[in-house]
């Protein structure tokens, strides 16, 4: 049975808001029916947005607060923003290896003696043997 919007949003304890903003950016994949709505299979749901307990794990001073599910989708984006940091920070390392190697080859490319071309001896020259 695959959800709605509506009821993924009941399933996981976030805002369906939230849940479209997910389907519409890639994070969660889905597809939308005749009518247009969308239509989420649960593993694909369940991959980004964990289950809550259907017996109401949440104390009663804390159920039904915007905090509470603010601070667990919060939790999720920013473990992805880590993720992305990291990966940056390994780009521009590897962007910095590739810089320093080709600064050091414009160097002893600068540094070494310029060649001179090689001139071939006239024929006069190969004659008398000076070439």
């Amino acid at each position: 049975m695959k959800y709605t919007a509506g009821q993924a949003a009941k399933a996981t304890g976030v805002a369906t808001a939230t849940i479209t903003r997910a389907l519409k950016s890639g994070r969660i994949s889905g597809q939308k029916d005749d009518s247009g709505a969308w239509m989420i299979d649960p593993s694909e749901l369940h991959r980004v947005f964990p289950p809550i307990s259907q017996q109401g794990r949440e104390t009663p001073n804390t159920q039904g607060h915007a905090t509470d599910t603010t601070t667990h989708e919060r939790g999720y984006e920013i473990s992805a923003l880590e993720r992305e940091v990291q990966t940056l920070r390994e780009a521009l390392s590897d962007a910095r290896e590739d810089r320093d190697k080709w600064r050091d080859m414009a160097e002893r490319l600068s540094v070494a003696p310029p060649t001179s071309p090689t001139r071939k001896p006239n024929i006069w020259e190969r004659i008398i043997g000076k070439g």
